[in-house]
């Protein structure tokens, strides 16, 4: 089988036929982004069970049966609004930069602290990366093959906690390491977010109608890509505006 987000969470949540979970095992002992998706949904999984359970005030559920008895509909106009109320925190909550950027400082110490970096395409050719991640549905910024000192050294998919897909393209040397990420959404950022989250530089923008998050340990190294990223984009901006030869 290829990557298929929602049959590795089938595969966490025990609902996959024995047939369908062997597949999934199989590939799983291949696959190290889906292996750091399992990983993830069964902490997240783990976190929640391990919540303490809300002790309700006494006498609360014999208030609310004889509230839902006598009014009923009293009842409903109250519980809709605050189910809506719910829905649209949880969208906004989905754009909120410092929780984005701090799920980018996270994935990125994840990756550069382990022994070998979880990679799916290894490369320093900058066109072999893009067209990879092109090839499984993302588009790129026009990457370098170094920034700050650093080279490009691959990349991969990882998840963010909504189940986003971000592409992560990693630069590293020995100077140290930076990372830049794809969002596939939108985010909240207006002109630009920059904040240190987990002993890491995280840089949000918007370029060429891409949500882009850069970090790094050296804000220099971000500056620098970023430099990088804002030309090529605007030069490609330009030669669309020029006439045709």
């Amino acid at each position: 089988m290829s990557c298929d987000p929602e049959r590795i969470t089938g595969y966490v949540d025990g609902a996959l036929d024995p047939e369908a979970r062997a597949a999934v095992e199989e590939h799983l002992a291949s696959c190290p982004a889906c292996r750091d998706q399992v990983e993830f949904e069964r902490g997240v999984r783990e976190r929640l069970r391990g919540l303490p359970a809300p002790t309700p005030a006494p006498g609360l559920e014999p208030r609310i049966r004889r509230r839902l008895a006598a009014e009923h509909a009293s009842a409903m106009r109250w519980l809709l609004p605050l189910a809506a109320s719910l829905t649209l925190a949880a969208l906004w909550t989905r754009g909120f930069a410092p929780l984005v950027a701090w799920e980018l400082a996270r994935d990125h110490a994840h990756c550069f602290g382990r022994p070998r970096l979880p990679a799916q395409v290894v490369s320093d050719d900058p066109a072999r990366v893009s067209a990879w991640f092109e090839d499984h549905g993302t588009l790129l910024p026009v990457i370098p093959a170094h920034a700050g000192g650093l080279e490009l050294v691959g990349g991969r998919y990882c998840w963010l906690p909504d189940g986003t897909r971000a592409a992560h393209v990693y630069y590293g040397g020995e100077d140290g390491h930076l990372s830049m990420f794809v969002i596939a959404r939108s985010v909240r950022i207006g002109s630009g977010y920059r904040q240190l989250m987990r002993g890491e530089n995280v840089d949000l923008s918007r370029l060429g109608g891409l949500t882009v998050g850069l970090v790094s340990e050296d804000v220099n190294a971000i500056g620098a890509l970023r430099e990088r990223l804002t030309t090529t984009v605007a030069s490609r901006a330009e030669a669309r505006r020029s006439p045709a030869d």
